[in-house]
C-alpha cells in the first residue's frame, strides 16, 4: 500500500495520468518509478549543461563589462573630464569590438613556441599584406619575423604619435587612417601626409640619431609598432632588407633636410620620391578624398562597436602637396 501510494504521488508530481493503476503489480510500479526519477536526473543535468555552456560563453563578455565599470570607476574617483573618460570607453570598445576581453599573452603562454609563432604571424598577416616591404615574395622570411614581434595600436584623431628631437626607440607601420609628418620647431604646418601601407620613424631608429620631424594622426589609425631592439635583432638576419631600409631612412633625412633649407642642402639621385611609400595604393590620392573616405571608415567602425558616430573636421594649413604622400 505504501509503494502504490508513494507512486501516485510520483506520477501527480510529473502529471502523468494514473486512472486505470489499481492491475499494476508491485514490480511495474518499482520500474515506472525508476524510469520517472531517472528522467528527472537526466533532464535536470540537461539543464545545467545548458546553463553552464551559456555561462561560458558570455565570460569574456562579462569580464569586458566587469573590466570597463572599475575602469569607469576609477575615472570617476580621479574626476576625469567627461570627454576624456568617453575617449577611454571608446578605446576599449574599439580595442575589443566584439565585446569580449582576452588576455592573449595569458592564452598564448600555454602554447608551444612553433604554435604561438603561427598564430602570430596569422594575425599580423593584414599588415604584411599592405605594406610593401613587407608584401614582396622574397621577403617572407623577414615578414614572418616581423608579424611575430609587432604590436597593435589604435590613435585617435589629432594625437601626436611622436615628437621631434626625442630619442626615437620604436617605428610605426599604418594599417589604416592617415599621419601627418611635419616639424613644429621651423613652424611648418604640415610636411607630407601617409596613410595606409606606409611607415615611419625609421630615420631615427636605423640610422642612431633624434625624431628629424614629428608625427601627428589625421584620423583614427591603426598602427602597428615594433621596438629598435626587436627590430635591430631581426635585420641582422636579413642584411639585404637593412642595407634597402638604411637607404629609404638616408634618403627620408635628405629629403626633409632639402625641403628645411632647398639653397643647402641638395637632393640625390632618386630623392624626389618616396621609394617605398610611392608602392602604396593611396599614393598619389587627393588628400580631401582620403580624409573624407577614412572618417566614413571610422565612423562605420564605431557604429559596429556600439559607439555613437562622431564626425571630425580637417583643417588644412599650408599644406606642401594635394596628396598622398
Amino acid at each position: 500500500m505504501f509503494l502504490f501510494d508513494m507512486f501516485l504521488f510520483s506520477t501527480r508530481f510529473t502529471n502523468v495520468s494514473c486512472d486505470a493503476l489499481s492491475d499494476w503489480c508491485t514490480i511495474e510500479y518499482w520500474v515506472t518509478l525508476g524510469c520517472l526519477y531517472l528522467g528527472a536526473i537526466f533532464y535536470s543535468l540537461l539543464i545545467s549543461s545548458i546553463s553552464s555552456i551559456l555561462q561560458t560563453a558570455n565570460q569574456a563578455s562579462r569580464q569586458f563589462d566587469e573590466h570597463l565599470l572599475k575602469v569607469d570607476d576609477y575615472m570617476r574617483s580621479k574626476k576625469l573630464p567627461a570627454a576624456m573618460r568617453e575617449k577611454v570607453k571608446d578605446y576599449f570598445y574599439l580595442q575589443f569590438s566584439n565585446g569580449k576581453l582576452h588576455r592573449e599573452e595569458e592564452i598564448l603562454d600555454f602554447l608551444s613556441p612553433v604554435l604561438r609563432r603561427e598564430i602570430k604571424q596569422f594575425t599580423g598577416r593584414d599588415i604584411c599584406r599592405k605594406v610593401p616591404l613587407l608584401s614582396t615574395p622574397t621577403h617572407r622570411d623577414f615578414s614572418e619575423g616581423i608579424s611575430c614581434v609587432i604590436e597593435p595600436t589604435i590613435v585617435f584623431a589629432n594625437e601626436v604619435i611622436m615628437k621631434e628631437q626625442t630619442t626615437g626607440d620604436e617605428m610605426f607601420f599604418i594599417l589604416s587612417g592617415v599621419v601627418e609628418i611635419y616639424v613644429a620647431s621651423k613652424q611648418i604646418a604640415s610636411y607630407v601626409a601617409i596613410g595606409d601601407g606606409c611607415y615611419f620613424g625609421d630615420v631615427s631608429v636605423l640610422l642612431g640619431v633624434r625624431r628629424t620631424a614629428s608625427a601627428k594622426s589625421k584620423t583614427q589609425c591603426m598602427l602597428y609598432r615594433i621596438r629598435k631592439s626587436d627590430l635591430v635583432s631581426l635585420l641582422h638576419d636579413h642584411p639585404a632588407i637593412e642595407s634597402r631600409m638604411r637607404n629609404i631612412a638616408q634618403s627620408r633625412r635628405r629629403r626633409l633636410a632639402h625641403y628645411l633649407n632647398p639653397d643647402e642642402i641638395k637632393l640625390s639621385a632618386g630623392d624626389e620620391v618616396d621609394s617605398e611609400d610611392s608602392r602604396t595604393d593611396l599614393f598619389g590620392l587627393p588628400s580631401d578624398d582620403v580624409l573624407h573616405e577614412k572618417d566614413e571608415e571610422y565612423n562605420q567602425e564605431r557604429l559596429q562597436s556600439g559607439i555613437r558616430r562622431r564626425t571630425f573636421h580637417h583643417h588644412s594649413q599650408n599644406r606642401r602637396r594635394n596628396a598622398l604622400p
